[in-house]
């Protein structure tokens, strides 16, 4: 929004400096929710119209790398694969990697069997917060938010991401969800199967039909019919034959010595 004059570096527009160093880059990645699609200068209203370098660099691809803060390990990992072998990695239609992005928190979060049994903390400090219960009812933005944060923790350290300290997820890679629905609001699960929610123990079954079951039978009594005359036919087998030219065989009167 005019012609960017609310960020500035230098005296420049930020909006100047990207359009400049996108010209000659070799591959363009948007590190962290702001450089992705605005963040939180970008929520609604969005007064000075922020949004995010992929919005603004139409035409070229760009690597975005939501999250608030962005995980270095992703970008680590894009950064090396460019470096390597010239390719950038799978991108969804939001231009994230796929290997970082392609599932939900919800679909690998350690508090995932609490879900599943209907186990969920209520409020913060209750006895099911203190026992690590779920926290979708606390607004647990997880199901509907695609990230790898419960499997590639911050700063090399255990549980160091939301969930792992006891608060939900707010959604800091979805630019539907992120600085928009209020933190503590639950979300709805847009997948209400599997692996968002508990498959069934005892899944329904169209029952057999009566042709079915008449079919089954003909097929069933024509198996038996045949098996018994071929047992038949193998008791009434002739006896032993004597081996062509006559020589008895051996152990019979009349053997040769």
């Amino acid at each position: 929004k005019d012609d960017g004059i609310y960020c500035k570096i230098g005296g420049r527009t930020a909006l100047e400096i990207l359009e400049e160093a996108a010209a000659g880059a070799g591959a363009i990645i948007a590190i962290g929710s702001c450089a992705s699609f605005g963040g939180i200068p970008a929520a609604d209203p969005n007064p000075t119209g922020a949004k995010g370098a992929p919005q603004i660099l139409t035409g070229k691809t760009v690597v975005a790398l939501p999250g608030c803060p962005a995980n270095p390990y992703i970008f680590l990992g894009t950064a090396l694969q460019y470096a390597t072998f010239g390719t950038l990695p799978e991108l969804d239609d939001q231009g994230r990697p796929m290997f970082a992005y392609g599932r939900t928190i919800h679909e690998h979060c350690p508090r995932r069997p609490h879900f599943d049994a209907g186990r969920f903390a209520l409020a913060f400090g209750d006895s099911g917060h203190r026992q690590g219960w779920c926290l979708y009812q606390l607004g647990c933005k997880g199901p509907r938010t695609h990230a790898s944060c419960s499997v590639q923790h911050f700063n090399e350290v255990v549980n160091a991401w939301p969930i792992g300290s006891g608060h939900p997820c707010f959604g800091c890679t979805e630019s539907a969800i992120a600085f928009r629905v209020p933190l503590h609001t639950t979300v709805e699960i847009e997948r209400p199967t599997p692996p968002d929610t508990y498959p069934a123990i005892a899944p329904e079954h169209e029952g057999v039909s009566p042709l079915a079951t008449g079919v089954a039978g003909l097929v069933g009594g024509a198996l038996l019919g045949a098996g018994y005359m071929a047992s038949r036919k193998l008791g009434e087998g002739e006896g032993p034959q004597e081996p062509a030219g006559g020589t008895p065989p051996v152990g019979r009167e009349g053997a040769g010595s």
